[in-house]
């Protein structure tokens, strides 16, 4: 028996948990030689979510502590600051979370072994908290183990004991096999794990893939532009910002351009400060969203300018089958997924995006012609289907 094993206890699911869980519900329509083990809180989610469409061959684990809606603020990143600054609650705060997590794995570990044995399990794929938790199971029972990296962050890879059930280097170096989600991210964690030989123990996958059943293009199209994601240092929130203010000075009609920011966030506090700050009436903050897929089909232009990678993000898949032209920061692989004729790719400067924006909106044929060009791209290049095939190659 094979499984796919999809933990994440925090309540911040992202696009690699729904990627796997859409996957999981497309193998298993056609085969029933497949189990997905899931907790209960994600689950409920992906069922919420339309994601998980399948609930048979479905293995539930009840962990305690398991949260079901989204954290507001932002998790903190092991190793961000240093030991000797950290103030005497946030040390103990940090021990109050290991304990509290070293009793979910507990219990996590108790029900992973018992369905791995009940089910014979001798081939999984997991990614995150599946992997890094269930590493030390999957190697003692035997089991071969495909593990889905998706992150060179440092924070994700530390050593130290008291995050180690937030670190995936053990199941980087343990893996039977590991499947990167791009080339580029190979070569970065061989840099920061030079004793791992990933070159003989990896694949890279072919593409990145959404479910794009509700995402399509509703015209005619509304004068606004999308910032999407969680509003965090990395994915330059007041750099966007920045942009509209220039925007705002160049463009004649700016005051009929709709900018809408669609996520929560560290962030958040700051950007509307800023928007105070500097009177951008055409900035819309909307927060955390249930059906982001409504703003998507109207808007002409999304805006993703990442500090390091672009690739694969899902909000950015989601835009470009909604028919939106892109603008991108030229970063990482980024070029696999938007292209000249699918939008620009831009410096990390504000001005630079502000120029973009304003040469794509006073020329409505070039931008809906670049915009189609982006739902064929990922619709061809990005799809499930060939992502299946890969995926069961590298299971056989």
């Amino acid at each position: 028996m094979k499984a796919i094993c999809v933990i994440n206890t925090s309540g911040n699911y992202g696009g690699a948990e729904k990627r796997i869980v859409s996957l999981f519900s497309h193998v298993n329509r056609e085969r029933d030689d497949f189990r997905l083990i899931i907790n209960r809180s994600l689950y409920d989610i992906m069922v919420e979510k339309d994601v998980l469409t399948t609930l048979s061959r479905v293995l539930i684990l009840s962990i305690p502590f398991d949260k079901k809606s989204y954290s507001k603020s932002e998790s903190k990143k092991s190793g961000s600051t240093k030991s000797s600054s950290k103030s005497i609650r946030k040390r103990l705060g940090r021990y109050k979370y290991f304990l509290k997590t070293v009793l979910q794995w507990i219990s996590f570990s108790a029900q992973l072994t018992s369905v791995l044995k009940k089910n014979n399990v001798t081939v999984l794929y997991t990614i995150w908290q599946g992997g890094i938790w269930g590493r030390m199971w999957y190697k003692r029972l035997g089991v071969k183990t495909v593990y889905g990296a998706n992150s060179n962050l440092v924070w994700h890879l530390e050593k130290n004991l008291t995050k180690r059930f937030d670190s995936q280097y053990r199941i980087l170096r343990d893996a039977t096999h590991v499947d990167f989600l791009s080339c580029g991210l190979v070569d970065e964690l061989q840099d920061l794990m030079p004793a791992v030989d990933f070159p003989k123990m990896h694949s890279v996958s072919p593409c990145s893939f959404i479910n794009y059943k509700e995402y399509y293009p509703d015209y005619p199209k509304e004068d606004s532009i999308i910032f999407m994601g969680r509003l965090v240092a990395l994915k330059n929130p007041i750099l966007f910002l920045e942009a509209v203010k220039i925007f705002n000075e160049m463009h004649e009609q700016s005051s009929k351009i709709e900018f809408i920011v669609l996520g929560t966030g560290p962030f958040e506090a700051k950007m509307r400060g800023f928007i105070q700050e500097h009177n951008l009436s055409n900035v819309f903050m909307k927060g955390k969203v249930s059906h982001p897929e409504r703003y998507l089909r109207k808007s002409k232009v999304f805006i993703t300018i990442q500090q390091t990678e672009n690739y694969p993000s899902q909000a950015l898949m989601e835009a470009m089958a909604c028919e939106n032209v892109i603008i991108a920061s030229d970063v990482g692989e980024t070029r696999r997924l938007v292209t000249d004729n699918s939008g620009v790719l831009v410096k990390l400067n504000a001005e630079e995006i502000a120029k973009a924006l304003v040469k794509l909106l006073s020329d409505d044929k070039a931008r809906i012609a670049g915009g189609q060009n982006a739902r064929k791209r990922v619709m061809e290049k990005h799809s499930i289907e060939i992502f299946t095939k890969y995926f069961l190659e590298l299971m056989s």
